[in-house]
């Protein structure tokens, strides 16, 4: 009996280390070669040609119709020319659940979907269209609206960036543009942004008002991150939008995105290095979240979020120390699941978190 007893205290320490080694240890200080290394999964001169169309049917322009000030608003961004090509509305079901679960999880917050594209919603009954349908008629949060780029950044510290064409020069367009256009609407709006490959897993209405999320202990990352409209938040978010148009470098993946973030942040706590900036978890009135609150599985990792093996230790993770998760779209977004493989770990949080977009997909998601 005792040693049945010591031999499953050992088993259950042991178990706990690993799960702590994974979540916790591993690889949450890499180096910035690596981050930067993503580069090579981003295709080169990709085309925004849709931005610059005049004269197209469009949703309504959320220029026209800007958010209160004084409400908080969560915002998604897709900022490539998917819906003009498609010749009309156009979104993926790992997208649409996105926002699903952006809208279920925090029904006292609006919740806009912008496009940059052009072009209106049309149901002719494919599965985006599907999923657009439901967006809109079941849940009343949701805002989906139209952005024009040209309109969008006059009168502001990135206007030259565009007037000149320099952020379509720049060696990576999609992802300076979009590190560009999601800083601008925070500093437009204020609010939360998030990026399209995530399932939300908790409310975020009682969340601090200026804040990010550490990708490592090393990098803040701009896929989640909020800013106030006033006070403090107003002075971070200028100088993030000051610092991308002044010192915006085009050869550089993660130059104006998150290294952006950290830098600005960061140079409010002079007297902490990195890491312990990001471990202390705070600057000024600026809240660091640990990487496990948005980032629970780092990106080398990403093939997890597919495999059942991983259920559930990651299902566990997130019940306790996860808002959200982000499965890295640039590096996953070719890695299907079969409707019928419900034991991978992010098909089941998409039936709790997003099920009604899970009810719409034909084959896999």
């Amino acid at each position: 009996m005792f040693l049945q007893r010591n031999r499953q205290s050992f088993l259950f320490l042991t178990t706990f280390l690993i799960i702590f080694f994974i979540f916790v240890l591993i690889p949450y200080q890499y180096p910035l070669t690596i981050t930067e290394n993503r580069e090579s999964t981003y295709e080169k001169n990709d085309q925004l040609f849709c931005h610059k169309l005049k004269n197209r049917e469009t949703l309504l322009d959320i220029s026209d119709m800007p958010p209160s000030l004084h409400k908080r608003n969560i915002f998604f961004l897709e900022t490539s020319c998917n819906s003009y090509k498609m010749g009309r509305i156009f979104i993926t079901s790992r997208q649409a659940c996105a926002v699903e679960s952006a809208a279920r999880m925090n029904p006292d917050m609006d919740v806009y979907l912008l496009f940059a594209s052009p072009g209106l919603i049309v149901d002719y009954g494919s599965e985006s269209d599907k999923f657009l349908h439901v967006l809109i008629t079941e849940y009343p949060n949701v805002k989906i609206q139209h952005f024009n780029i040209e309109r969008y950044v006059q009168n502001t510290p990135v206007e030259d960036l565009w007037t000149s064409g320099k952020i379509y020069k720049s060696s990576y367009p999609i992802v300076h543009t979009s590190d560009a256009l999601r800083l601008l609407t925070l500093w437009k709006y204020g609010g939360i942004y998030l990026d399209l490959d995530v399932i939300v897993v908790k409310n975020l209405s009682n969340f601090p008002e200026n804040f990010a999320g550490a990708e490592a202990y090393n990098l803040l990352a701009n896929g989640v991150m909020g800013f106030s409209q006033f006070g403090k938040g107003r002075e971070y978010i200028n100088d993030c939008l000051q610092d991308f148009a002044i010192n915006f470098d085009g050869t550089q993946w993660g130059f104006n995105g998150p290294h952006l973030i950290t830098r600005n942040i960061l140079k409010h706590c002079p007297l902490l290095n990195k890491s312990m900036a990001i471990r202390f978890g705070k600057c000024e009135e600026f809240k660091i979240f640990s990487p496990s609150a948005f980032y629970l599985v780092p990106y080398p990792n990403w093939q997890w979020f597919f495999n059942e093996n991983y259920t559930e230790i990651i299902e566990t993770s997130v019940r306790e120390s996860s808002y959200l998760i982000h499965v890295w779209n640039k590096f996953s977004f070719d890695r299907k699941i079969p409707k019928n493989q419900v034991r991978a770990p992010y098909m089941r949080l998409a039936a709790q978190y997003c099920p009604r977009m899970i009810q719409q997909i034909n084959v896999e998601l």
